[in-house]
């Protein structure tokens, strides 16, 4: 998508659409805008736009948000009609000035018979179609894919253009075209920017969520469902934790440590990305959130009778909400829709053993997972 809604429909072999049975997801970051490919309605679809015009472009005038409100709900119908799952819109600022591109996703269906052949024909299908653009086979954390980079000229009618004139567009490309396993099924990720000077960043971002996506066949999500409460539901993954999200943690743990107001010697700190338990119920693997375990031992037994009232005392006031599975040793709280924005999707346990003298805490992120509807498979 160019900075002034283009046309975002991806330039793909002729594959037909399909709903897979695998539970499909992927990360996306918090600063991209996902817009309403799935809203119920037309007006549902166009409130959510508006809202989202008038969050990016706060200091336009109105009659420029309205024009690319209206740009962008130009393109629902095209990305209806080509499949797409998954839309969102990627504002970064680079040396004080804003660039933008549009992230999509379809999800399609072939009759190649593996993975191998179907890499082999639609590179040989795009090379047709885009002799001058590049296409390279790489390999994704979830296995073998298939990349496209190239441009792609349009022409926005004034109707639709965010200033009220016809503009003509250069848009650079990338998609990327993901077998899914024992599927007859594939997905296509593509990315679209006009600020083809800021491609390079934009190409970064777009590679970090192709590596984040992951799937769970239905007999995994059965299998989880059969050992419910006993499983391995929320098991840490191997992988690093972005710092950004440690620095969250860190600071919502820094005010958990004030409102307890305990003496003794603190232990642990130890952040472990994990998936969690909705993701894995799904079948899904990867992590999705992350996790700040840490302890105050040395504790005396006066202070820890009442350390869990001041704690809940205290987040309650800022808009927490206990969760059904506290008593009188542990307690849980989430953030509730009164809490400060920052901690929107934050939780942790906190516990007392007595008999140690040991408080104990687990903080834990949202989850950054990015879905279809919940009544979809897709995700």
């Amino acid at each position: 998508m160019s900075n002034d809604a283009g046309d975002v429909t991806a330039d793909a072999p002729s594959l037909k659409s399909k709903t897979s049975r695998l539970h499909i997801g992927w990360i996306i970051p918090p600063f991209i805008h996902e817009l309403p490919v799935n809203a119920v309605d037309d007006e549902a679809a166009a409130d959510q736009l508006y809202s989202l015009v008038t969050e990016l472009l706060p200091h336009h005038p109105p009659e420029y948000q309205y024009r690319f409100t209206l740009g962008l709900s130009a393109q629902l119908e095209p990305m209806a009609a080509a499949n797409v799952t998954y839309a969102g819109l990627c504002p970064l600022e680079v040396e004080g000035r804003p660039s933008l591109s549009t992230i999509v996703v379809s999800q399609m269906e072939h009759d190649s018979e593996d993975e191998a052949e179907l890499l082999r024909k639609t590179r040989e299908l795009l090379e047709r179609k885009y002799p001058d653009d590049d296409c390279q086979t790489v390999e994704l954390t979830c296995g073998p894919a298939l990349t496209r980079i190239g441009t792609s000229r349009l022409v926005i009618n004034a109707e639709w253009s965010a200033s009220g004139n016809e503009l003509p567009v250069v848009l650079t490309q990338m998609q990327a075209y993901i077998p899914l396993p024992s599927t007859a099924e594939m997905l296509v990720f593509e990315l679209s920017s006009q600020a083809s000077e800021d491609w390079g960043l934009h190409a970064e971002v777009f590679g970090e969520i192709l590596n984040t996506v992951d799937w769970g066949t239905e007999q995994e999500v059965e299998d989880y469902r059969a050992m419910q409460g006993g499983g391995s539901a929320g098991a840490s993954a191997t992988v690093a934790t972005d710092e950004s999200v440690k620095k969250a943690l860190y600071w919502h743990s820094s005010r958990l440590v004030d409102a307890v107001a305990l003496h003794g010697s603190m232990g642990g700190g130890d952040v472990a990305s994990l998936t969690c338990a909705e993701c894995w119920a799904k079948g899904l693997r990867s992590a999705c959130s992350a996790r700040h375990s840490w302890y105050i031992g040395e504790v005396t037994s006066g202070d820890l009778t009442r350390a869990l009232p001041r704690v809940i005392e205290s987040f309650a006031s800022q808009g927490w909400r206990t969760g059904g599975e506290s008593t009188g040793e542990r307690v849980r709280l989430r953030a509730g829709d009164e809490a400060p924005e920052q901690s929107a999707g934050y939780a942790f346990t906190a516990s007392v053993d007595i008999e140690s003298g040991t408080f104990t805490a687990e903080v834990t992120a949202p989850c950054t997972r990015a879905a279809a509807p919940a009544d979809s498979l897709f995700g």
